[in-house]
């Protein structure tokens, strides 16, 4: 009797861990794969692309549904209880806060990405209701999917770290196929929201995590093209990714002038450093944190903090160019374009 229930605890495992990266590779769209079986890597016509559009729309939403479904039959179908993946109000209130901080670092990788790659992603196009949903639908289903294995593991024996550890590399599979750098970070997502769980034993942390990066994911890409910037020489207005560049360098499409995003301002850097470098260490301090490690760890986060409140802050503030500095030029005076260049030449 016990040899058949652990049989059964190992089915089930292997069952709920291949369930999502089976979903994610199985699905395909009909109208990409019926033009590229006839037409090859030839571009879309606009109708032929926006049904495509549509059907990648439907495919994820496929995709989630099922996921759920298979996760609550696998669950209904073991002995592990509701309660055991975090479907519970039990420390709702840390579990919530605990999930907001983490996601702060999410936000600041997605504040890193190009504006030209977020363009092309498919949550720049289509209804925004639709994706809101979508990312809804994903982020409760795929934790739950995630609480569902790194449980199970447990209950196999194994530590909650290698449990995480073996449902990251189940999450991240799929992406292998798109690129090395998509796995990675969705590797590292996976590990952050895994480690959530396994701390908190609430599906509220890494839900709320997953919630709140999905929707600035759908906020960045509505919003990359309307971020241009003005030229300080010709008064130009324009958008950096459409012109020609040079690293993290621009030129002006009218004057021609060399330019780079400006720094934050002066008053919030004054401010917003304070707070972290002091404010974080003294809250650590302050909770019982007192030992050598853990003033090492809450400098370190301090770090991690000021740098993403610094992409924040950009994602917020609308960018502003300035000339290309040379080594030890504090970029806060500009004077005469032509002046500036004789005395250039003059030097």
């Amino acid at each position: 009797m016990e040899q058949s229930r652990l049989a059964m605890s190992v089915t089930i495992t292997i069952l709920a861990i291949v369930l999502y990266p089976l979903l994610s590779s199985l699905p395909f769209n009909p109208v990409r794969f019926q033009w590229g079986f006839s037409r090859g890597l030839a571009p879309m016509p606009p109708e032929v692309q926006e049904r495509a559009e549509a059907g990648d729309r439907t495919v994820l939403l496929l995709i989630y549904v099922t996921l759920l479904m298979a996760g609550a039959l696998l669950l209904h179908g073991s002995s592990i209880s509701a309660d055991s993946v975090g479907l519970n109000a039990n420390n709702w209130k840390s579990s919530i806060a605990l999930g907001v901080f983490m996601s702060f670092f999410s936000v600041g990788i997605v504040g890193l990405m190009p504006a030209e790659e977020l363009q092309k992603s498919l949550e720049a196009r289509g209804s925004l209701a639709t994706w809101c949903g979508l990312r809804v639908l994903e982020a409760f289903s795929v934790e739950f999917w995630r609480a569902l294995c790194i449980v199970a593991l447990i209950r196999l024996d194994f530590s909650a770290s290698i449990a995480v550890l073996i449902t990251v590399l189940a999450y991240q599979a799929p992406r292998l196929i798109t690129s090395t750098s998509t796995a990675a970070g969705a590797a590292v997502f996976g590990a952050v929201t895994g480690f959530l769980f396994a701390k908190t034993g609430s599906l509220l942390a890494p839900l709320t995590m997953s919630l709140i990066s999905g929707g600035t994911y759908i906020y960045r890409t509505r919003h990359a093209p309307s971020r241009s910037v003005t030229c300080p020489f010709c008064s130009e207005r324009f958008y950096p990714g459409e012109v020609k560049r040079t690293g993290r360098f621009f030129t002006c499409p009218k004057c021609g002038e060399l330019l780079e995003y400006a720094p934050p301002g002066e008053v919030f850097a004054y401010v917003w450093f304070p707070l972290c470098f002091y404010g974080v260490p003294i809250i650590s301090y302050w909770a019982g944190y007192r030992d050598f490690t853990s003033i090492v760890v809450s400098i370190g986060a301090a770090s991690l903090i000021f740098f993403f409140g610094i992409v924040i802050h950009k994602l917020v503030v609308p960018p502003k160019a300035q000339q290309k500095l040379s080594y030890g030029d504090s970029g806060l005076h500009l004077t005469d374009k032509t002046q500036r260049r004789n005395d250039d030449r003059e030097t």
